[in-house]
């Protein structure tokens, strides 16, 4: 079993084989984690938030839920989940979605940046790079099909769990979001335990 601590604001990048399963904890609680997947052998075929949320049928998924990919592979089964909220509706935060939601113009940290920075040395370029899962991330649909972020419901030690259903690459971080309630104010960290 391999423990990694990824820092607020960071990431972190991972092959796992087939079977193989990894847990995401949430250290002090309120922290959401990016996580998208590749298939190991072949990058182009990755995460696919629209094929997950039409093969579970379901707009949320937890424990018993596939990710699946662009080619609907099955790639990671969720095995436990302490929380049960998280979301496939949002992409990542971004340098580019920062200027129109916010108005920042300075640079400031995002997850597909982080993503960017940990997927290179794999072959991975931003443009590669799909909408996330984001774990811990709560998101209200409102009846008026709005779509509304509020604070996580996670807490210190709550965890989702993954098993690889094919050989993959993931990539996961602790979101610098810190321009609303995405990460209840405050960038903490998340642990990845491996095995």
């Amino acid at each position: 079993m391999e423990e990694i601590l990824v820092r607020g604001r960071t990431g972190h990048a991972f092959v796992l084989a087939r079977g193989e399963r990894f847990k995401v904890v949430d250290v002090q609680g309120k922290q959401v984690s990016d996580l998208v997947a590749f298939l190991r052998d072949d990058p182009t075929e990755r995460f696919s938030p629209g094929n997950t949320r039409k093969l579970n049928g379901r707009l949320k998924i937890s424990r018993g839920g596939i990710l699946y990919s662009t080619k609907c592979r099955p790639l990671l089964r969720i095995t436990e989940d302490t929380v049960g909220e998280h979301d496939l509706l949002f992409s990542s935060c971004s340098a580019y979605d920062y200027r129109v939601r916010f108005g920042l113009t300075a640079p400031h940290a995002s997850c597909l940046g982080i993503l960017a920075g940990v997927l290179a040395p794999y072959g991975v370029s931003e443009p590669m790079i799909p909408d996330p899962f984001n774990i811990f991330q709560h998101t209200e649909v409102t009846p008026e099909w709005g779509l509304v972020t509020r604070e996580p419901l996670s807490k210190p030690g709550d965890f989702i769990e993954l098993q690889a259903e094919a050989d993959c690459l993931v990539a996961l971080t602790a979101c610098p979001q810190d321009r609303n309630p995405c990460n209840g104010w405050t960038i903490t960290d998340i642990k990845v335990i491996l095995g």
